[in-house]
């Protein structure tokens, strides 16, 4: 089942058809490399099993190449061979493809075990960040179609929130970011909800680290 989103979203339905054909006789594979024990009389040949796709995805009927499967995979379920090479497809197709022909993953820089390691690591990291990268500005797209603000804008709301409050005060060259209720008490004013928490100018500088003199200190 494949669904599409957007204005003109819709769902569509597409089909893979399989068949599972069991003990196939296979003389030319030896798990020693070698084909030559292929003609012993004591050779037994190796059982394989195949999954022949008749329809991939919703792919025409009528589509000239069929992908035939070959595992030694005993499940009777034609589709556990076929769901993981469809997996497969996806690393090769998807990973291994993708980084030769677009991320250059074949030209490292020097022919040496430490340089190609290096490059390698660095392209896949790439990819990565590249993948995460699209699946935030996915979502972020689908955020904005549902009306929320995103991006940039978002940030620059959730700035103005997180400093509503805050004033910056200036004494010649120097300056400070401070609470609002913070100059406030500072100058003399009584914030009562601040009051009741038992804070007081002496305890803003002390915040701050302002050292006060020791008979000021001593005094409320």
């Amino acid at each position: 089942m494949l669904m599409l989103s957007g204005a003109k979203a819709k769902r569509e339905t597409r089909t893979t058809t399989v068949v599972g054909i069991s003990e196939l006789p296979c003389d030319w594979w030896n798990p020693e490399g070698s084909s030559s024990k292929a003609n012993s009389k004591t050779f037994q040949p190796k059982l394989l099993h195949a999954t022949v796709v008749l329809r991939w995805d919703g792919a025409p009927k009528d589509a000239e190449k069929q992908v035939v499967i070959l595992t030694t995979d005993p499940a009777a379920d034609p589709f556990v061979a076929f769901d993981v090479y469809d997996d497969r497809s996806l690393i090769e197709n998807g990973c291994n493809r993708e980084a030769k022909e677009h991320w250059f993953l074949e030209h490292h820089p020097q022919r040496s075990e430490a340089a190609v390691r290096v490059h390698a690591t660095f392209v896949f990291l790439c990819m990565g960040l590249v993948a995460g990268f699209r699946l935030h500005q996915a979502e972020t797209d689908e955020a904005e179609r549902r009306g929320q603000e995103t991006g940039i804008t978002r940030y620059r709301r959730e700035l103005k929130a997180s400093n509503r409050d805050k004033v910056i005060v200036f004494l010649g060259a120097h300056f400070g970011v401070f609470r609002n209720h913070e100059v406030a008490g500072l100058g003399g004013l009584v914030v009562r909800d601040r009051a009741i928490l038992g804070k007081t100018p002496e305890t803003v500088l002390a915040r701050y680290g302002v050292a006060l003199p020791s008979s000021r200190a001593g005094t409320s």
